[in-house]
């Protein structure tokens, strides 16, 4: 079923009872006239529901996306492109999630929070708040337990940059300092590159904070 104010692109796959553009489970919304915004080649397969917006605001979901059975996109979602989703992936009203990010079945995110570009999160887990660009994410409650090495691999980021980004959450996650401290260092002792600058800045906006890295940098991912 499609309804409301929606646009398609090209070349998108919407199987059966799927559900794009239908009221939003909000108790605010008064039937503005919002909708949903999908890009092109967007598959979306059995009982997925991507809900319009509110007040003046469209859901949007970008080019390459492919969301798997009974995936809800809740209400002012913004889904970047090639964003992979397992079956019945769950994310609350607001939620931004980055270009090329991945998530494993029965995820669970609350309203308004943000997952930065090319993530992995592991299946089954949940989270209150924000998840860094190029991390992996798993446990419950949700961490930071590495980097998605493979991930930036298929995106060609370079071995250089991704050595420089794993020392960047060295300094966050494992040098003992605070985050303001941290983030500062990284601008004053790494190199100026973009993808450091995206997770300077993704922490700095944080609203909801961001999910903490695991005990150790022992037992995180290696290499470069």
């Amino acid at each position: 079923m499609i309804d409301g104010y929606t646009t398609i692109g090209e070349d998108c796959n919407i199987f059966a009872f799927a559900s794009v553009g239908l009221e939003p489970q909000d108790l605010s919304y008064k039937n503005e006239p919002t909708g949903v915004m999908i890009g092109n080649r967007v598959t979306l397969r059995e009982y997925v529901t991507v809900h319009r917006g509110t007040g003046d605001r469209f859901t949007t979901v970008g080019d390459d996306c492919f969301f798997m059975n009974y995936v809800h996109i809740a209400h002012d979602c913004q889904m970047g492109k090639g964003v992979i989703l397992a079956n019945c992936a769950t994310f609350g009203g607001h939620c931004q999630v980055g270009d090329n990010t991945v998530a494993g079945g029965l995820v669970v995110f609350h309203q308004h929070v943000r997952v930065g570009r090319m993530v992995m999160v592991g299946g089954i887990t949940g989270t209150r708040q924000d998840i860094p660009p190029f991390v992996t994410a798993d446990e419950r409650p949700c961490r930071v337990v590495g980097l998605n090495l493979v991930g930036m691999r298929r995106q060609k980021v370079s071995a250089a940059t991704r050595t420089a980004i794993k020392s960047a959450y060295k300094l966050i996650n494992w040098s003992g300092l605070n985050n303001a401290q941290a983030l500062a260092k990284i601008e004053a002792e790494l190199p100026p590159l973009p993808e450091l600058k995206e997770i300077v800045d993704f922490y700095r906006s944080s609203k909801r904070g961001v999910v903490k890295g695991i005990a150790s940098e022992e037992t995180s991912d290696e290499g470069g």
